[in-house]
């Protein structure tokens, strides 16, 4: 009646169908307007459930068969809703043939509509002039958006966007606007007064929802922001005292010094991790679909691109705890050898002698060999890293001068100690020739590449000076005379005089070894002679 659902039958009364019925009640409905009687609503039982009559005249009899069996409606239930909707659709009825009422409500629709007219011009007005003066008022106040010198958005952008905000309000606004005129003109007219009282309800229900889920969320927010506050609080607290540990103000056994940066990162990550587990179900909507959703989203794209990722990351680990290298270690890695610059938790960053800084990930790291010639080498006599190099000298050489002028080529080399003292190893007797490892400890491993050619030059020059060749000797026929060294020619003295050069300009003895190979304390060999 009137477009307002007054009761729905389900069964059939005697011999009409629920369709007869449904028709028969709303003629009475109808007629009754007409008639001049109350609008009191009675309902009285009957043998086959309720009766409902206005001024003693039956409109509808409902029976058990009719109510909601689903919802578990009882008669006294229905006695209830039934008797409201009949008021409601008797007034409609009346309201819809009243001549007054249908020229009120045209009149209010029409005092409406001329309002919300004039709002939208309104609108439409200040959109236009706050867009123009907005270059004016807001543009020298704006400020561009620079990070570390980078410009993200410029002033102009800011205000581009800044108009375009204004716009979406005064739309906004108009869109409020034209669903409040609806829902008002809707519900001037009895036929429509359902669709505008469903879109008012639809409204305040919505406002009520978003109103009660905010104060709602307001507990729950709370226990964030104090589990943000005590896990900040926690966080700054570890790195107050691991800074305390890298500055040896504070001495512990458990974390080395090398690995108290990671050890504070990996600290401090664990703590913000926790606090995200304990603060999630306090988030507001967590609970939601949506919110299911999305973690399942972020979840299954974090398991499928980060295994990667978290080989990388424990690799770095790896290197932290090892303690393998360090930034400033000067290191080989492969093919690569240079200055560590940063042992990132992902990859290392190495300098090399040509100032190319190579990235290396840290899986590749932890499957490759690495020489750390930096980390030990230490201040104190007998530590530090030994500078090697080799020479291969034919068999008609003595040793013992092999070994004086590869010692005397190492002292005149800037960049190697003096002590511990450079010592020769012979590594392997060829078939043509002798093998002579030089072993010095050097000052600076980070100059290895510079110190190693200043020596192969020294070297050069110590064998030139005295005449020995530096050559690996090969024949096809045995040689005529035997390639020996006489015995009278085994202490030879390696240079035209006692006194050589150094790497200060002073001139010191020349380092003779014994018959070990070892330098003597008087700086000539026992039974040499001088070569005059």
């Amino acid at each position: 009646v009137q477009n307002r659902t007054v009761f729905v039958f389900r069964a059939p009364l005697g011999a009409r169908t629920v369709q007869e019925r449904a028709e028969a009640a709303a003629q009475r409905i109808r007629s009754l307007a007409d008639a001049d009687v109350a609008d009191t609503v009675s309902a009285s039982e009957i043998p086959e459930g309720l009766l409902f009559s206005v001024g003693g005249r039956p409109l509808l009899a409902i029976t058990p068969a009719d109510l909601d069996a689903r919802e578990g409606e009882t008669l006294e239930q229905a006695r209830t809703r039934v008797s409201g909707n009949l008021t409601f659709a008797i007034q409609a009825e009346r309201e819809q043939r009243s001549l007054i009422h249908v020229l009120w409500a045209v009149g209010s629709a029409l005092l409406a509509t001329i309002a919300f007219i004039v709002l939208l011009r309104v609108l439409q007005r200040l959109r236009r002039v706050a867009v123009a003066r907005m270059p004016e008022v807001a543009g020298p106040r704006l400020p561009s958006l620079s990070i570390s010198g980078f410009t993200l958005l410029s002033a102009d952008q800011i205000l581009g966007f800044l108009r375009r905000g204004l716009e979406l309000v005064a739309w906004g606004l108009g869109l409020f606007g034209a669903y409040l005129w609806l829902t008002y003109v809707l519900t001037r007219f009895p036929y429509s007064a359902p669709w505008g009282e469903a879109l008012g309800s639809y409204l305040v229900e919505t406002v009520k929802e978003l109103t009660l889920g905010a104060l709602g969320a307001i507990p729950g927010l709370f226990t964030v922001v104090l589990i943000f506050f005590a896990t900040r609080f926690l966080a700054r607290l570890v790195t107050t005292v691991f800074q305390a540990i890298e500055t040896g103000e504070v001495s512990v056994t458990w974390v080395h010094a090398d690995t108290v940066q990671p050890t504070r990162r990996l600290v401090t990550a664990l703590l913000w991790l926790f606090a995200l587990v304990v603060a999630y179900p306090y988030l507001p909507g967590s609970g939601s679909d949506v919110f299911k959703g999305v973690s399942v989203f972020v979840g299954l794209v974090l398991s499928l691109g980060s295994s990667g990722v978290v080989n990388q990351a424990m690799s770095g680990l790896v290197l932290m705890y090892a303690r393998a290298l360090k930034p400033g270690d000067y290191v080989r890695v492969d093919e690569t050898e240079g200055t560590v610059v940063e042992l990132g938790l992902l990859s290392t960053k190495v300098r090399t002698n040509k100032q190319e800084l190579v990235t290396i990930p840290n899986a590749v790291l932890v499957g490759t060999t690495t020489k750390n010639y930096s980390r030990l080498a230490g201040d104190g006599d007998g530590d530090g890293v030994i500078l090697y190099t080799s020479v291969t000298i034919g068999y008609d050489t003595p040793w013992r001068q092999v070994h004086a002028l590869l010692i005397d080529a190492a002292i005149r080399t800037p960049g190697l100690r003096d002590e511990p003292r450079p010592f020769v190893r012979q590594t392997g007797l060829s078939d043509f020739y002798a093998e002579y490892q030089l072993n010095a400890v050097i000052e600076r491993p980070e100059e290895r590449v510079a110190v190693l050619s200043v020596l192969h030059s020294n070297i050069q020059d110590c064998f030139n000076e005295v005449g020995v060749q530096i050559m690996s000797p090969h024949y096809e026929t045995d040689p005529g005379t035997p390639k020996i060294v006489p015995r009278d020619a085994w202490d030879p003295a390696p240079y035209a005089g006692s006194i050589v050069s150094s790497r200060d300009g002073a001139g010191v003895r020349r380092p003779d070894v014994d018959g070990r190979g070892e330098p003597t304390g008087d700086g000539l060999a026992s039974g040499t002679s001088r070569i005059p």
